[in-house]
Order: structure tokens, then sequence, then C-alpha cells
């Protein structure tokens, strides 16, 4: 029997496992905050079911299928790997990512649905579905992902339904364009607009106007809404939750896109505010805090598969992402313009990827590891690269490993000798803190040889 060899502690399972906790625990905030309401049809005034019995349904659906369909696709392809916590994960993304919640003031029926169940568990399996298989099984075979699964599945599933769904028409005509001067002066200010919105529709619909101050408003955006995406329903949350999961896996998250995007969105909110003028407070919570915000930052912007690989890349990426989300809120009245923002940001990871990288050198430099574990051989389990960007950190020579391992596959010559595969020096640091234990060693090692004998 071999013996049991030292690797870093963490793994892909291990780190979608830890994913998995940080977005359930979200998933049972927002139902038992959302638990309070049961949605009415401004149109029929008929009730829709409990909202938190939706969220925990919807998150039930699409976690249910995403794992199904991944063992399906195992079982019949020989070469899918089973991915069990990744699908789940998965799941819950898509689940966490849907609009739900009829507002009181909601009074144009196309702009209601489909925002409670039981629409809302067909529109979540679809969109689950045509994720699991389309953008994450399918794109996967080209060798990387270009798009979050997610995002892109839920825009190719409501694309046709744009206008009632993206853009609803109450948004437009009831609520002030982000493109002027944003205040709480009256009824038909933004402030009571974001109120009578976000806020609980429960006494509303009783003829209860709610408070829209600034205290009562920052309330409603920081921690409990009852309209909009489902995992942003407390911004405290997902920030706490956020953080402790960046802190656990600080080496394999790319917490500087979530930081770059936050920085640059209170950027563009100030840049707003000396164009229009208004309270910068309440533009900038509305920025920030709004779900589709807040969630997409610290859960879906930071997917390792569809973002950069070097630290200068992810901090762009989540630049861009920011200008791109608020100039789509600010003129195109599309409060989820940052899914839009975030596929498109995607599409620029492999440029981004050639930005940054280290500059190999011959001299050696011992990195700091992460705490190592001894795995038997047959607990180690191969996966395709996630592309965390781990092994570009710890290379004693600043190589990029895993670009290395990818032109040693396709035979590319050229583009190992320009990453300096001959630097390679065998420390093995690479595999060491791989967490999908590719044996990136000895595939930069055969690259070297093969150059030698060019």
């Amino acid at each position: 029997m071999s013996k049991p060899k030292d690797y870093s502690w963490m793994t892909k399972d291990k780190l979608m496992t830890y994913t998995f906790i940080a977005l359930l625990i979200l998933a049972v905030v927002s139902a038992v905050i959302w638990s309070q309401v049961t949605p009415i049809d401004t149109v029929t005034g008929k009730p829709f079911m409990n909202l938190g019995l939706t969220v925990a349904l919807d998150c039930v659906v699409a976690v249910l299928i995403a794992v199904g369909i991944d063992a399906f696709i195992y079982k019949i392809a020989s070469d899918s790997p089973l991915n069990t916590m990744s699908a789940a994960v998965f799941g819950l993304i898509v689940a966490l990512s849907y609009s739900l919640g009829v507002p009181a003031m909601a009074t144009i029926e196309e702009s209601m649905l489909p925002l409670a169940a039981p629409q809302s568990f067909v529109y979540v399996a679809l969109i689950t579905l045509v994720g699991l298989v389309l953008f994450k099984k399918l794109q996967g075979l080209a060798g990387r992902k270009y798009v979050n699964p997610a995002a892109a599945a839920k825009l190719v599933i409501l694309l046709p339904f744009l206008y009632a769904v993206f853009v609803p028409k109450d948004h437009t005509i009831n609520i002030p364009t982000l493109a002027t001067n944003l205040n709480y002066s009256g009824t038909s200010s933004f402030g009571a607009w974001m109120q009578l919105c976000f806020g609980n529709p429960g006494p509303i619909s009783k003829g209860t106007l709610p408070g829209y101050t600034a205290s009562d408003v920052f309330q409603t955006l920081f921690l409990d809404k009852f309209h909009g995406w489902t995992g942003g329903a407390s911004a405290l949350a997902v920030i706490v939750v956020g953080i402790g999961l960046f802190i656990v896996a600080r080496r394999y998250i790319k917490w500087r896109i979530t930081a770059a995007y936050l920085g640059v969105t209170v950027i563009m909110s100030m840049l707003m505010f000396a164009a229009y003028g208004g309270d910068p407070a309440l533009r900038l919570m509305f920025e920030l805090f709004i779900g589709s915000s807040i969630f997409l930052a610290f859960f879906m912007a930071t997917d390792p598969a569809s973002t950069p690989l070097t630290y200068t890349g992810q901090i762009i990426f989540g630049a861009g992402l920011a200008i791109i989300t608020v100039l789509l809120q600010t003129f195109a009245s599309f409060y989820g313009g940052s899914i839009v923002a975030l596929v498109i940001m995607n599409l620029t990871s492999p440029v981004l990827d050639k930005i940054g990288r280290l500059k190999p050198s011959t001299e050696t430099k011992e990195p700091k590891l992460p705490k190592a574990k001894a795995f038997a051989p047959e607990k180690v389990k191969t996966y395709q690269c996630i592309r965390c960007g781990a092994c570009m950190r710890v290379c004693c020579h600043k190589l990029s490993p895993i670009l290395i391992k990818q032109a040693f596959d396709k035979q590319d010559f050229n583009a190992m000798s320009k990453l300096n595969a001959d630097y390679c020096t065998g420390c093995g640091h690479c595999s060491y803190v791989c967490p999908s234990r590719i044996d990136l060693k000895g595939s930069i090692l055969r690259a070297k040889a093969m150059l030698r004998q060019q």
C-alpha cells in the first residue's frame, strides 16, 4: 500500500461544502425573514403561497434538480465526474439569485410574474436545468467556463420576458429614475418608493404607509428587504456570512473582486451624486445593498471558474462589474443590472488572465504554504481545474503552473517557452496547494524536459 501523501488541507469538495453551508445559512435567514409575508395578487386580490415557504421550496427544487442531473450525467457519460457538492452549490445559487416578493405597490400584472409560487418553482427549475447542462457541463468541455452558469442561464430563460421581468413596467412608470436627484421629499420621492418596493407589504396593503426617513430606508435595505433576490434579503447577513467564508477559504476565494466591486460602486455612486445631486447616502445605500448587488458581489462575482486568475485581473474585473452595474441601473432603470454586467465581464476574463502575471525568475523564493494534511492515495480525487489561481502564488520561481500544464496538454511548445517552464526546479508547491489535486508538478517537469530536447 502506498504511503499517505501531504497536500494542503483544502480540497475542491471541502471548498464546495463550506460554500454550500454559507449559502444555506443565507437561505434560512431569508426564509425566516420572509415567513412574515404572504403576498397578495394585486390584480385578483387572492393570496399567494407564504413567501418564506416559497424560499425554502425554491431552494429544495433547485438543489434536487442540480444534484439529480449531475448524478444522471455521471451515470451515462464515462468522462463526467460526480460533483455532488458543486451541483448543490449551483442549485442554491440559482434559487438565491432569483427574485421573489410582490410589493404592495405593484399595479401591473406583468410586473408581478414570476415573483411568487407556483410560477417561481417552474422558472427556478428551468434555470437550474439549463444552467447545469448547458453552462456547467457542456461549457466545461471547452476547457474553461467563459460565463457564470447561473447568471447566463437566468438571462437565457428570462430573456423572452424582458419587459416584464428585467425592467418591469412599474419600475419605469412609478419609481423615480436614478438619473435624477434622489431624496426623501414626499410620498413620490425615491426614498418613499424604496420603502414601498422593499418594505413589508403586509401593513402597506392595509393602508399603513411606512416611514421613509433615512434610518427607515437604511434598515430596510440593510436588514430586511421583502422583494428582490432571495439571497440578498438581508445585506447584513450576506456581508457577515461572506466575510466568514472568505476568511476560512482565503487562498481559494477571489475576495479581491468583491472588494474592488464594492469600492468602485462607492466611487460611481458619488460621481452620480455629483452629477444629479440629492442625498448621497440614499444613492449609496441603494447601489450597495440592493439584493442583486450585494449577493452577486460575494457569491457570484467570485466564481473561480469564470473569473481572472491574476490579482490585477481580479481587481479590474470587480471594477468593471461595478461600473457597468451602476450605469445600467442609472440609465436603463434595470435594477438587476449586475447580472448582465457579470456576464459581460466574464467574457473579458481570458484577456484579464494575461494582466498582472508575476515575472518568472530563476531565483528561488520560498512562499508561505497552507497547513498540511496527510491523504491516503485512495482518498485523493482529481478534478478539472477550478481556476482558483492558488498555484500561481506559491511557485518558488513565480511561474504560472496551471497555464504551463494547459500548454503542455496542447503540446504548445511556444507557449511553454514563453511561460518559462524550464525555470521549474520541481519544488511541488503547486501540486501541494491545488484543491483539484492536479499533478501540476509532473506536467511542468515533463514540459521542461520537452523544451530541453528542442
